[in-house]
Parts: structure tokens; sequence; C-alpha cells
């Protein structure tokens, strides 16, 4: 019988999917069907929203609006539900295939419209990747999901436990697939403790690396003055140390330099005055989202340290998860600044010597990044830890095992 997937997300181009294709198209060993679905930008009073779905042989119908939107900025998290699900079954309408083996889900979304698709006949089988959690809003009196500016905002703090029981709502169907493939043992534990229990569950660390990719990268040659962040921009990344840090650098390297790609001009507001404030804001360059990830990457690869300096608190979800940005990193050959007491992967790239860790304070920043970009010896070492991480953490011995462990755990025929 022919081996069918459907996989659901709201990012291509990002891991575990890059991964998980690249790995079916190399061993041929299933045919793979992708939907992704917006997550929806606000942008000038109008909400742009791309959609797609690739079939099995490459061909893709795409979906592409760009619609007035002159609401405040919550409410695009609330009508994209409504969005997503139209656009989800429009998609399905545009394939010649009407049944498949199996249905993954990524993001909670993604989770609950696998399983309604199993429900319709429409798989045999369905599966949530569950790479992330729900934050507790009992936390923190700060926003989770809205822009910093408006955290402090009552009302914000109120639409944003809304969206945060959304997420909840979602997340409880999506354990209702066959199937919770977790990405770290932190997030079972955090959701069994919150009474949500799998059906079957199998914990493997779908996001990885790709060795030739990195070894073709490493050979490019690094700016020296470039720092380089990816990912979103909030509270918990760490931005708030790194551009005042940029301040006390330039005493030692007056060139420095920081890339910044992702998040919106509404989050980057706050970021921007404090990069005013500190007198740093001709040393930065903010690219905002950007979709092309071929052209992410080049923009990465030039740089000589990425930041992952994620803020080591109970109420940073990238605490529990296993945060994709340090092996992005690692992914176009540059070293990592990680923060002590951070996320479990940063121990592991700073034993692998494909990184270095820091205290989360603005002076340990700043000391560090500088012996970094100024010890030639150092960095030639980072460089050589980076490629063995990689080496290491390749995703076709990975991938094997994930396989592997989706055919025992599913009735279908994988």
């Amino acid at each position: 019988m022919t081996k069918t997937i459907l996989y659901i997300v709201n990012s291509y181009g990002t891991p575990p999917l890059n991964y998980f294709e690249k790995y079916l198209k190399e061993n041929r060993t299933a045919l793979l069907t992708i939907i992704k679905l917006p997550a929806i930008r606000l942008i000038e009073n109008r909400m742009k929203i791309d959609a797609f779905v690739k079939d099995e042989n490459g061909q893709i119908h795409a979906i592409s609006l760009n619609l007035p939107f002159p609401f405040p900025f919550f409410l695009v998290f609330l009508v994209q539900y409504f969005i997503n699900f139209i656009l989800c079954f429009i998609l399905l309408t545009k394939l010649k295939r009407k049944r498949f083996a199996l249905a993954i889900g990524e993001t909670n979304f993604g989770s609950c419209i696998a399983f309604i698709i199993k429900k319709l006949g429409l798989a045999r089988f369905s599966v949530f990747f569950n790479g992330d959690i729900i934050p507790d809003p009992a936390w923190s009196n700060s926003s989770f999901f809205l822009p910093n500016h408006k955290q402090r905002h009552p009302l914000s703090k109120f639409v944003d436990n809304l969206l945060i029981n959304i997420q909840s709502g979602l997340r409880r169907i999506g354990y209702k697939n066959d199937l919770i493939w977790f990405a770290s043992k932190k997030i079972a534990s955090y959701d069994a403790a919150k009474g949500l229990r799998p059906k079957k569950k199998i914990i493997n660390d779908p996001i990885l690396v790709d060795y030739n990719q990195t070894l073709k990268y490493s050979r490019y040659k690094k700016k020296m003055n470039t720092l380089c962040y990816i990912g979103r921009v909030d509270n918990y990344v760490g931005l708030e140390i790194i551009i005042p840090a940029l301040n006390k650098i330039k005493e030692a390297i007056v060139d420095i330099h920081l890339l910044i790609i992702g998040g919106n001009e509404m989050a980057f507001e706050t970021y921007r005055r404090l990069a005013i404030k500190h007198r740093v804001i001709n040393h930065i360059t903010y690219y905002g989202y950007v979709s092309e990830t071929d052209k992410a990457l080049a923009l990465m690869s030039r740089a000589a340290l990425g930041m992952a300096l994620y803020k080591p608190v109970k109420d940073n979800v990238s605490m529990y998860t296993q945060p994709g940005k340090p092996k992005d990193y690692i992914g176009v050959g540059i070293p990592v600044l990680l923060s002590n007491h951070g996320p479990e992967i940063g121990r592991e790239i700073v034993r692998y010597c494909a990184g270095v860790a820091s205290d989360f304070n603005i002076a340990s920043v700043a000391r560090t990044i500088t012996e970094v970009l100024t010890n030639q010896r150092l960095y030639a070492t980072l460089q050589k830890g980076v490629l063995c991480f990689a080496k290491a953490y390749d995703y076709r011995n990975r991938f094997t095992e994930i396989w592997e462990e989706l055919k025992q755990n599913t009735k279908t025929e994988l």
C-alpha cells in the first residue's frame, strides 16, 4: 500500500518539517503532502495572509491575500483561527489525493486540524507534534502573545488570557490524536501536570542540523564585527541585555554590528528606543520577518556569532522546549552565545565547544562577546566545535530513529 502523509504547519522551511521532508525524499520512504497555514501578519492596518499546499509531486497551490484590517492588533490572533480553518479545507480541495495514511499537525491549531481530518475519514491515523508549551497565566502579569508595548495594559492581559484559553482548548483537542510526538521530556512532564495525557507517545527531538549545510556555510568568511539574532522579538530572548551590551563592546570593537531577523515593527519599537537610549541605533540593522529561508540563511551566515540568550526565568516557555534557534546558527556555521541556566540544549552546545555561555547581565554578555570576537584561538576552537555538533546532530541518523518509532506506534501501512 502507498505510504502517504499529510503534514500541517504554520512555518515552512524550518525544523522539524524541513528535515523530515528531506529524509522522506532522500530515502523514498513516503509520499508527503504539506499544508502551510499562515501565521497572519498585520502590516500598516492590513492583514497579510500567505498559505499553500504542496502535493506529493511537488506541485504548489497558493493562496495570497492582503486585506484591509483597521482594527486592534489582538483581533488578528482571534480571526486567524477562523481564517486558517477555512483555508485548510480550501487547500485540501486542490489535491487529487483525498485520503492519507497519516496526518501530522504542528502547533496546537495544526494538531486540532489533524484530529478533525482523522475524524472525517481523510486519514487513518493522526499525530500531534508537540514542540512547545502553553504558558500559565499565573506566572506573570505581562502578556505572552501581545506586543511588548501593550503588556502592562489591563485589557491586554485579559485578551492575552483569552488567547491562552483558546490555545489550551485547541491543545486538549490535539491530545485526542492517536499519538503525541514530544520534542522533549520537559514538555511531556509539563502537560502531564496539567492533566493532559496522550493515548500513545514518543519523545524524540527532531530540531536538528544538516551537517552538509553547516559544512558549506562554515567555509564562508565571517565578519568578526557582526552578531546575529533570529527569532521572535519579545522580553524573553535577551535583546534588552544584548542591545545595551553593544555600547560596552564598541569600546573594543568600534564597528560592532547586530543583525536582527524576525518579529514585526510593533514588537521591535521598544528595542529601537532602547538602542537610541544607549547610543547604538547605528550599530543595529533590523530586517523584520524574512519569508525566504535561503535569504535568512545568507544573512546569518556572514555573522561571527549567533545570539541565543534566553532569559532564564520560570515564565519563559523556551525553558521547557528544544528551541531551534541555537541550531539555526550552527546550521550556517557560526558558534552561539547562550545564557547560563537557560534551556538544556545550551549545555550540550557548550559541551561540544560549539558555543559559549554567559550570565544574563550586560557586563557579562559584553565581556563574553568581546572575548569571542577578538580571540582568534578561541574562535577557531568554536568553529571546530560547530562542525562536531553538526555531525552529532545531523538529521539523517536521528530521523531514521523517528521514522521507526512512528511506524511502531501507528496502525497505518507506513
